[in-house]
């Protein structure tokens, strides 16, 4: 190194020379392991900055950034990044989100201010996991119950509960019940269940057993307020308050009678006129002997009845047109087929023969050929092909009872059945009708039996039994043999029943030598359902 030659140095106070030289002097910038120097010529004085730039890594080692010297104002160690930390505090319950953080035990910094068991004051407290400390604030005055007869002595924790007092609740009630509660804390005393009589929403019946807090109950029979349309009456439960809110229109149907077939109009409630529309009332329509029935709307029996009707008085005017002289009478009786526009059958006529036959020969219960033919249930005919042996039984027993009542003096007579599930004694109701019998239930599950009770003058005895009727419609057919008893001269047969013959169209007479037709005692005619009596056939 070359030192100027213009300067020289005489004392130690001089100022240092310089040389033409590098300075070289380590800078604070760069990497720890391989800092700069100065790339200046010697000089006094403090370095000029760094040009350079310096790979710069964030405290966490996230990040690895080349940063110029000149901007370095630390140690390149201590550069922080912008990633926030993402681990749990020590709370457990709020993240770091600390920047560049090398923290192991992430300590939470915010309090707790959780409300304390006492419910007056908070937790002042760091966040922390688990419960709260109790809070450590008492009170040193004397702590009384609500009636002030029972005490609690100093210290008295925060937020300690009033003593419990075994003596009766001294506060004001709305009624005048004797109190049957202790003394309590709670706001509202507990309500009073001491049984009172009182009116339901509508006044319609008054009720013994009703507690003292029940203000108000519905007793749920029809309100039967008037509505106000005027027309109809609230047909809702037993309610408070109005029987229609205030935008809210009647709409029960209406009962003005049609002018055609008086039937209700059934339409929406309304002002003014029925509308014209179609009635859809349920009516049973049958032939004009009786004997068919069907169910059918009223606006189809009316056309039906008008179609009759048309063809009757077309053919009343080709009468006139022809000279011929009518009954208006005749016209008048039109009407009347409204209800009867079904055609009879064969059927029909073979009964109406048959009836009247038993009047003209004066056989008592003419409207017993209505029974000759059974019209036994699906679930009987299920049952009899289930299981033959009850329902064989059961017919057996029920036709001893309806012999026994007959000849009884007494009014009727009963049977009670063993115990027997639902199924059977559901088959043993439907089985007492078609005998006239009347059946009843008693007793409980399991040991629940049927008592069936035949009157004198109601039962009979039907024509087929179940079995039977199967067997015919099976081509099971069993005709009666007719045998000759030659002393009396009567014919007898040896079938099920003598009034299966009525099934076929004959009609029996009872051949004892006495005039059927003069005697008026009842107690010597005859029924036809009778099995035991003996009688002669005719065609």
């Amino acid at each position: 190194m070359k030192l100027d030659d213009n300067v020289k140095r005489t004392s130690c106070l001089d100022p240092v020379p310089t040389c033409s030289a590098v300075c070289e002097k380590q800078l604070k910038c760069g990497q720890p392991s391989s800092p700069h120097t100065c790339k200046s010529l010697c000089h006094e004085g403090a370095c000029p900055p760094c040009e350079l730039s310096t790979l710069v890594r964030c405290r966490c080692g996230n990040m690895d950034k080349e940063t110029p010297c000149q901007s370095l104002t630390t140690k390149a160690d201590e550069a922080l990044c912008q990633r926030k930390c993402t681990k749990k505090r020590r709370c457990g319950k709020h993240k770091c989100n600390q920047l560049c953080c090398i923290e192991v035990d992430h300590i939470c910094p915010l309090p707790c201010n959780h409300v304390l068991t006492c419910g007056q004051h908070r937790c002042e407290a760091l966040c922390h996991k688990g419960y709260c400390q109790p809070c450590w604030r008492a009170s040193f005055e004397e702590l009384f119950c609500e009636c002030g007869k029972t005490v609690r002595y100093p210290p008295v924790p925060c937020g300690a509960k009033r003593p419990t007092c075994d003596e009766p609740c001294s506060r004001q009630h709305s009624c005048d019940h004797a109190v049957l509660h202790n003394c309590h804390n709670d706001p509202e005393c507990p309500p009073c269940i001491v049984l009172t009589s009182k009116y339901c929403y509508g006044k319609h019946e008054l009720r013994k057993a009703v507690p003292c807090h029940v203000e108000e109950f519905s007793c749920g029979l029809p309100c039967g307020k008037d509505l106000p349309c005027g027309r109809h009456k609230c047909i809702t439960s037993c309610h408070k308050g109005e029987c229609l809110k205030p935008d809210q229109a009647c709409v029960q149907p209406c009962t003005n009678p049609r002018s055609i077939c008086g039937h209700p109009c059934n339409s929406p409630c309304h002002d003014g006129d029925c509308p014209d529309t179609l009635c859809k009332v349920k009516i049973t329509v049958t032939c004009a002997c009786g004997h068919r029935s069907t169910s059918r709307t009223c606006c189809e029996n009316n056309k039906e009845y008008q179609r009759i009707a048309t063809s009757i008085l077309a053919s009343k005017m080709a009468e006139v047109q022809l000279g011929k002289s009518i009954d208006l009478q005749d016209m008048q009786k039109v009407h009347k087929l409204s209800l009867k526009t079904l055609e009879c059958i064969e059927e029909c006529r073979v009964i109406d023969r048959q009836r009247k036959l038993s009047i003209g020969l004066q056989i008592r219960n003419p409207d017993l050929t209505a029974k000759l033919t059974p019209r036994y249930s699906d679930f009987m005919r299920s049952w009899g092909k289930k299981d033959p042996r009850f329902c064989k039984h059961v017919h057996d027993r029920l036709t001893e009872l309806v012999q026994l009542a007959k000849q009884s003096k007494q009014k009727s007579r009963s049977y009670s059945f063993e115990t027997m599930n639902r199924d059977k004694r559901q088959f043993v109701h439907e089985y007492c009708e078609h005998f006239g019998c009347e059946s009843v239930a008693y007793d409980a599950e399991p040991k629940r039996n049927i008592v069936a009770t035949a009157q004198r003058d109601k039962a009979w005895l039907p024509s087929y039994s179940l079995l039977e009727v199967l067997q015919r419609e099976s081509g099971q057919r069993k005709v009666p043999v007719p045998t000759m008893n030659m002393k009396k001269g009567l014919v007898q047969l040896s079938g099920p029943s003598s009034a299966s013959a009525w099934s076929t169209g004959m009609v029996p007479v009872k051949l004892s030598g006495t005039n059927n037709s003069s005697s008026s005692d009842s107690s010597k005619q005859q029924t036809p359902a009778s099995s035991s009596s003996t009688y002669d056939y005719f065609d």
